[in-house]
């Protein structure tokens, strides 16, 4: 049974080794101070944060981007700087085109085929788990979920 991760579950996380994605919905409570007890669970997890075993996508970077500028009031240049940040502080894989036609194949039952393409991201990658709100979603896809929120 998988265990909902708070700080002693993310301790036992690093002694795995276990190599994680982070999930955009995860940035963005990370810099939407707005976001109240979710962005103080995720400025606090993200502290403790083993910076080899963290993985971003550029898809999560371009989503981060798209969310800050539309759903916040951070400037350019505040999303800008916390891109930044996330390409010093995490390992950045990128999609590709055996990618892109494998997320078709996942995303014909399901809704979503951004979720399909970074979980076809992800495997390609042997990332196996993500840190994410959207638990449901991403398991249906065989990932296993950490939700840091509960």
């Amino acid at each position: 049974m998988q265990r909902i991760l708070d700080l002693e579950p993310l301790t036992e996380m690093r002694l795995m080794n276990d190599k994680f994605l982070v999930d955009t919905c995860i940035l963005m409570y990370l810099v939407d101070k707005t976001a109240g007890e979710k962005h103080k669970k995720i400025a606090e997890w993200f502290s403790q944060l083993n910076d080899k075993e963290a993985f971003v996508a550029i898809q999560n970077l371009r989503e981060f981007a798209n969310c800050s500028l539309k759903k916040t009031q951070l400037t350019k240049e505040e999303t800008v700087n916390f891109i930044d940040l996330f390409l010093n502080r995490f390992n950045i894989i990128q999609e590709t085109v055996f990618d892109t036609l494998k997320a078709i194949t996942f995303s014909v039952n399901r809704k979503n085929f951004y979720d399909s393409l970074l979980a076809t991201t992800m495997l390609r990658n042997y990332i196996t788990t993500i840190v994410t709100e959207n638990t449901k979603d991403f398991e249906e896809l065989g990932i296993k979920t950490i939700n840091p929120l509960k």
